[in-house]
Protein backbone atom coordinates (compact mmCIF):
# COMPACT_ATOMS: atom_id res chain seq x y z
CA UNK A 1 0.00 0.00 0.00
CA UNK A 2 1.19 3.49 -0.94
CA UNK A 3 1.62 6.51 1.03
CA UNK A 4 -1.72 7.95 -1.69
CA UNK A 5 -3.88 4.61 -0.43
CA UNK A 6 -3.35 5.27 3.12
CA UNK A 7 -4.81 8.74 3.17
CA UNK A 8 -8.29 7.64 2.06
CA UNK A 9 -10.77 6.97 4.07
CA UNK A 10 -14.26 6.39 3.51
CA UNK A 11 -17.27 8.42 5.59
CA UNK A 12 -20.88 7.69 5.27
CA UNK A 13 -23.49 9.19 6.37
CA UNK A 14 -26.49 7.39 8.00
CA UNK A 15 -29.40 8.24 6.02
CA UNK A 16 -32.80 7.54 7.69
CA UNK A 17 -35.01 4.53 6.46
CA UNK A 18 -38.43 3.24 6.50
CA UNK A 19 -40.07 -0.15 6.11
CA UNK A 20 -42.02 -0.48 2.86
CA UNK A 21 -44.38 -3.56 2.32
CA UNK A 22 -45.10 -4.49 -1.09
CA UNK A 23 -46.69 -7.77 -2.84
CA UNK A 24 -45.03 -9.25 -5.63
CA UNK A 25 -45.76 -12.35 -7.74
CA UNK A 26 -44.48 -15.78 -5.99
CA UNK A 27 -42.41 -16.38 -9.23
CA UNK A 28 -40.77 -13.08 -9.46
CA UNK A 29 -39.55 -13.33 -5.52
CA UNK A 30 -38.23 -16.36 -5.93
CA UNK A 31 -36.46 -15.41 -9.32
CA UNK A 32 -34.96 -12.32 -7.47
CA UNK A 33 -33.64 -14.93 -4.70
CA UNK A 34 -32.07 -16.79 -7.45
CA UNK A 35 -30.31 -13.81 -8.96
CA UNK A 36 -29.10 -12.47 -4.92
CA UNK A 37 -27.82 -15.83 -4.37
CA UNK A 38 -26.07 -15.72 -7.53
CA UNK A 39 -24.23 -12.35 -6.91
CA UNK A 40 -23.62 -13.71 -3.36
CA UNK A 41 -25.66 -10.95 -1.47
CA UNK A 42 -29.30 -10.64 0.61
CA UNK A 43 -32.76 -10.31 -1.50
CA UNK A 44 -32.93 -6.93 0.49
CA UNK A 45 -29.51 -5.50 -1.09
CA UNK A 46 -30.63 -6.74 -4.49
CA UNK A 47 -34.02 -4.63 -4.29
CA UNK A 48 -31.70 -1.77 -3.08
CA UNK A 49 -29.51 -2.18 -6.04
CA UNK A 50 -32.30 -2.39 -8.50
CA UNK A 51 -34.04 0.26 -7.11
CA UNK A 52 -31.68 2.55 -6.83
CA UNK A 53 -30.20 1.83 -10.32
CA UNK A 54 -33.67 2.57 -11.68
CA UNK A 55 -34.55 5.89 -9.55
CA UNK A 56 -31.01 7.07 -10.78
CA UNK A 57 -31.77 6.30 -14.61
CA UNK A 58 -35.32 8.08 -14.26
CA UNK A 59 -33.97 11.49 -12.60
CA UNK A 60 -31.75 11.90 -15.37
CA UNK A 61 -34.24 11.51 -17.30
CA UNK A 62 -36.52 14.42 -15.68
CA UNK A 63 -33.56 16.68 -15.23
CA UNK A 64 -32.43 16.49 -18.62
Amino acid sequence: MNKHDEELELHLKPRTTETVSIKIPTETLRSLEKVAASQDISLEALLKLYTGQSLRQDLVKLFL
